[in-house]
């Protein structure tokens, strides 16, 4: 288990399910591109309530950075070929709405003591 932090973009719409012990969870697939243009495919599951609803607001080709634990996985892809993967059990989301609204409170935090002795 690697802990991690990624950032990329949702590839599909997010699924959310329950598992067999009742426990509700979101599932999908984040596409992390490096600065190459290789990409990497990241099978994300996020269970906690936070996560799941973070998700819930996002849809295909949105930006998105996660953190959690990952695992490393290879496949075979449609030519044979082995591709690289990581499986992501997410514990947390930040998406460019939480962005904006972190941002938000941090200029009016500073805002409030400004012209003040």
């Amino acid at each position: 288990m690697i802990d991690a932090l990624i950032a990329g973009r949702i590839r599909g719409a997010p699924q959310f399910k329950t598992a067999a012990n009742g426990s509700p969870f979101a599932s999908f697939r984040l596409s992390a591109t490096d600065r190459s243009g290789a990409s990497l495919m990241c099978s994300c599951i996020a269970f906690s309530d936070t996560a799941r609803a973070a998700v819930h607001a996002l849809a295909d080709g949105d930006s998105v950075a996660v953190s959690g634990e990952a695992t490393l996985k290879t496949w075979a892809g449609n030519d044979g070929v082995p591709r690289l993967g990581l499986d992501v059990l997410v514990h947390g989301v930040l998406t460019a709405y939480h962005l904006g609204r972190k941002r938000r409170a941090a200029g009016s935090e500073a805002g409030e003591g400004a012209g003040h002795d």
